[in-house]
């Protein structure tokens, strides 16, 4: 009797040590985790505005930091396109307010850099889109999060549908009207092959993933209107 109570406070007391080492070692690397996703986050923004100099991936983490501190400059908006002074882009808190990156090379803005979050197939999708100094050419965009199918969904993170969207226009000159980017269902050299300015506000879908090409469609046009009425006072410049 007196050795199984002897064996039940031994395994009591191993795995209270335990839970207390897990803990400690989950609270201490919840710093570091954080870190490391604030860090991701800058480097798609700098991949989504397309650096003049890229930042090599064997960059460690404080010459991305130096990189991004020199090159991007942070700004938030409300909702009339009107800059906020003096509050931060960590302070945002209601959806009245707007994150925006400006990349500059000395005192010359190269690109606007916001966030495009919406819903694909599974899950949220995260990225960024970066606009030319015109605010009407994409310069870049960049998906860095999400949980759609590898394969179909999940190639929204593969390089070849990120580049579709570069040279392509959110603005028709035709119209004179805002034309969000949209992702078809099938090639638009195919679809738009006797109208090439039609076929600059749409880029080509992923084969079988038509409801994650539908997400990504509705996530640009939700958060490009956001920030239109920003970019519609800088065209006026």
């Amino acid at each position: 009797m007196k050795q199984n109570t002897y064996t039940f406070l031994f395994a009591t007391i191993i795995c209270v040590i335990s839970a207390v080492l897990l803990s400690g070692i989950s609270e201490g690397l919840k710093e570091k985790q954080k870190l490391n996703e604030e860090l991701d986050v800058k480097k798609n923004i700098l991949k989504a505005v397309q650096l003049q100099e890229p930042v090599d991936s064997k960059m460690k983490a404080a010459e991305v930091l130096n990189v991004y501190e020199t090159k991007i400059e942070e700004l938030v908006i409300d909702e009339t396109g009107e800059i906020v002074e003096g509050k931060k882009i960590s302070d945002i808190q209601a959806q009245a307010f707007y994150p925006l990156y400006v990349y500059k090379e000395g005192d010359q803005i190269m690109a606007y850099a916001f966030p495009i979050v919406g819903q694909g197939l599974w899950s949220t999708l995260y990225g960024y889109m970066a606009l030319e100094a015109d605010v009407t050419t994409v310069r870049g965009v960049t998906f860095y999060k999400h949980g759609e199918t590898p394969g179909l969904g999940g190639e929204i993170e593969k390089e070849w549908f990120q580049n579709n969207f570069k040279g392509k226009t959110i603005w028709s000159t035709q119209e004179n009207k805002l034309t969000p980017i949209a992702v078809l269902k099938g090639k638009v050299s195919e679809m738009y092959k006797d109208d090439p300015e039609g076929g600059k506000h749409y880029v080509d879908g992923i084969t079988a993933a038509t409801l994650t090409g539908n997400g990504v469609t509705d996530l640009i046009d939700q958060s490009v209107r956001h920030y239109e009425p920003y970019f519609s006072k800088q065209r006026k410049i």
